[in-house]
């Protein structure tokens, strides 16, 4: 099987780290900063969940995708409709 090094613990390190390892390959995931998921990091403050770079909307119309995610963590489901007024 074949050696990988990923430069990145967020989503598409992430994802590929694992899918390569299930596959039987030998992943190394190297990360500058002192926790996984990049900029969709999240830490639990008084139990709440709160976004450490900012507000990140998961949005996907792909059912295969959903279900992968949703093995990982329950997402809520969220419709972003924006209003705006002109003039």
């Amino acid at each position: 099987m074949s050696k990988y090094l990923v430069v990145g613990s967020g989503l598409f390190g992430a994802v590929f780290a694992r899918e390569a390892a299930k596959r039987g390959h030998e992943v190394t995931v190297i990360e500058k900063r002192d926790h996984i998921a990049g900029n969709i990091y999240t830490k639990e403050i008084d139990g709440i969940q709160v976004h450490q770079y900012g507000a990140h909307i998961f949005h996907t119309s792909n059912k295969e995708v959903w279900e992968y995610v949703q093995q990982f963590a329950e997402f809520n489901r969220y419709t972003n409709s924006p209003v705006a007024n002109y003039k």
